[in-house]
């Protein structure tokens, strides 16, 4: 047999063994990959689902060296993490590191609010500073359920936990309600008040902790109520304080005291209604409700058109006179002139009666919606 023979049958014989090695490696080799593509798949899911809806859409990621970087509740500021989830550091619109967030286990993004950003250490919460200071220490316990492990700065207080206790802090760690085991629930403050649950009778306090009167009774009541008749007392009117205000040529809410209470996020936003607001970014229309939450998606033109076509008829929807609308014009002195004509007419984007007009078919017919974003009848 000649050399080259010999070894044309050697490098077979290597190639069959290399061929007959890779099933006893491969089912290890996919479970590990498997798990690691698992494991990498739920960190991102994790992360984009915990951006705030109306901040998310409307958010561009700056270019930076960091590999993962989302957005915050708060504009202009944006969270990098590593490929497992880690906080890494908070940077600015420049891509630049203001704070090291490494020696953290987590940090709650969504709930960054009253330039404090919720912070865990050790499995204990605290809070932080855009320089990074920590202004609340890590002394608190987390949440449970669906509202996270921390409650966001609110009108400059804060809800927290200890040793299983409710108690409420200013931004400076100091307490201003007594932690107590009688008390079995606490809201964020909004307009200056807080509904506070003790066992099955419920009050309100304001922003000292004190006593106050509930601001949904209806005015001219004779006589104090108990916390009990209170909370069996019918709200005349949906809460709808929520008004539009512009900063820095953006789109978002405050309350009656001024407070942002939703981000400046949108190109354009129409009153709240029937706990409802429209808002628009880039060409489409969507609504949001009093949370800040996207309730109905951004599908509806700017001109007033939806881009879809009916089912029913199968025709092209197409434009409708777009009036009313709170947008940033020349001709418009301030936002009290804006309110004035939004309230002199009919408009699109409005809900009344459960209803909102959002276009029109080539026919003339109108085009509603319900609050769930389905085609209803406008009549």
């Amino acid at each position: 047999m000649s050399q080259r023979s010999i070894l044309k049958r050697s490098t077979v014989a290597q190639i069959l063994l290399k061929r007959q090695s890779v099933p006893l490696s491969a089912p290890t080799l996919s479970l590990f990959q498997g798990v690691r593509l698992s494991l990498m798949a739920g960190i991102l899911l994790s992360t984009v689902s915990a951006m705030p809806i109306a901040n998310a859409a409307s958010c561009k990621i700056p270019k930076s060296y960091y590999k993962n970087v989302s957005c915050t509740s708060t504009n202009g500021y944006y969270l990098a993490i590593t490929d497992f989830g880690a906080p890494v550091a908070l940077i600015n619109s420049k891509g630049k590191r203001v704070v090291d967030l490494s020696r953290y286990q987590k940090v709650d993004a969504n709930n960054m609010a009253g330039g404090l950003l919720p912070v865990l250490r050790h499995g204990r919460v605290g809070y932080i500073n855009m320089q990074g200071r920590e202004v609340v220490p890590t002394i608190y316990e987390m949440f449970k359920g669906n509202g996270g492990w921390a409650r966001p700065v609110s009108e400059g207080r804060i809800i927290v936990k200890r040793n299983g206790d409710y108690g409420v802090i200013g931004t400076g760690n100091q307490t201003i309600v007594p932690f107590s085991s009688t008390i079995t629930d606490i809201d964020d403050y909004r307009g200056g008040v807080a509904r506070i649950r003790r066992n099955q009778s419920t009050s309100w306090l304001d922003k000292n902790g004190k006593t106050t009167s509930d601001p949904n009774a209806k005015e001219g009541n004779s006589g104090a109520m108990s916390a009990t008749a209170q909370t069996q007392q019918p709200r005349s009117t949906p809460f709808t304080t929520l008004q539009p205000h512009q900063q820095d040529g953006r789109w978002g809410f405050v309350d009656d005291k001024n407070v942002t209470m939703i981000t400046y996020s949108f190109d354009e936003v129409r009153p709240f209604s029937e706990g409802l607001a429209a808002v628009r970014l880039n060409d489409k229309w969507g609504f949001v409700n009093l949370g800040g939450e996207l309730v109905i998606p951004f599908r509806f033109e700017d001109s007033g058109l939806i881009a879809v076509t009916d089912n029913n008829s199968n025709k092209d929807i197409s434009s409708v006179e777009n009036e009313g609308s709170v947008k940033d014009e020349s001709n418009l002195e301030d936002e009290s002139s804006i309110k004035d004509t939004s309230a002199k007419k009919p408009t699109t984007f409005i809900f009344k009666d459960n209803k909102a007009w959002v276009g029109n078919l080539k026919d003339g017919s109108k085009i509603c919606i319900d609050k769930k974003g389905d085609n209803v009848s406008c009549e």
